[in-house]
């Protein structure tokens, strides 16, 4: 979809910040709106600094790594497309999903036949008019898959998210999590840095070698 297209949405201002923003993988979907990790793309590495005003479409909850052309955040989408997602049982994002200044929005929906007939439905509503769309039994996609993780850091990892360590607002703190496996709250912190840096590196190497093969 074109961003001339879409221009009634609330999302394409998003455009006016960042010149890409590109889905990665889900945080939560158990709270409403779900959070999720995205890869965004900018031209000025001082648009943090600035108040980014995209509480109806993008909302930034954490910054996870920044550089000076793009960042890892996690995101909630309050917007009328991302509801719809949630809403609809048998849906969920996938990858390639992405919304830029070049190519508009690209998105990508997995999920049941019945749940992605209502979806289709459901977008057609939202998007008046023509629109590209497919609908496949298989999805041919450029998925990255998450790095392998010792096991006792998957151990940490899992536990965090299940307590709701990553939710907005968070479900639980460090200690929480330490206790609960009884360990000392430096451990736990230590693991979570060192899964969110292996996450978040093999995802920035595998996309980068990805667009170069």
């Amino acid at each position: 979809m074109s961003l001339e297209k879409g221009s009634h949405l609330p999302g394409v201002n998003i455009t006016e910040y960042f010149t890409k923003v590109e889905f990665v993988s889900a945080v939560n979907t158990q709270i409403s709106p779900a959070s999720y990790v995205f890869l965004v793309e900018y031209e000025n590495p001082d648009v943090f600094d600035k108040r980014i005003d995209l509480d109806l479409s993008f909302q930034i909850e954490e910054v996870l790594l920044k550089t000076d052309h793009y960042a890892y955040v996690v995101a909630k989408l309050p917007g009328p497309l991302g509801a719809l997602v949630q809403s609809t049982k048998g849906c969920w994002f996938a990858s390639p999903s992405s919304l830029s200044r070049r190519n508009g929005l690209m998105w990508t929906i997995q999920g049941t036949v019945a749940g992605l007939k209502e979806a289709r439905d459901l977008i057609s509503k939202i998007i008046p008019g023509e629109l590209k769309m497919r609908i496949s039994k298989t999805v041919a996609s450029d998925w990255i898959s998450a790095p392998r993780l010792p096991s006792r850091r998957h151990e940490v990892m899992k536990k965090a998210v299940d307590l709701g360590y990553y939710s907005t607002p968070r479900g639980c703190t460090q200690r929480d999590i330490a206790d609960s496996l009884g360990i000392r709250q430096g451990t736990v912190a230590e693991h979570l840095q060192s899964a969110e840096s292996s996450i978040i590196n093999s995802w920035s190497k595998q996309t980068i070698d990805n667009s170069h093969s």
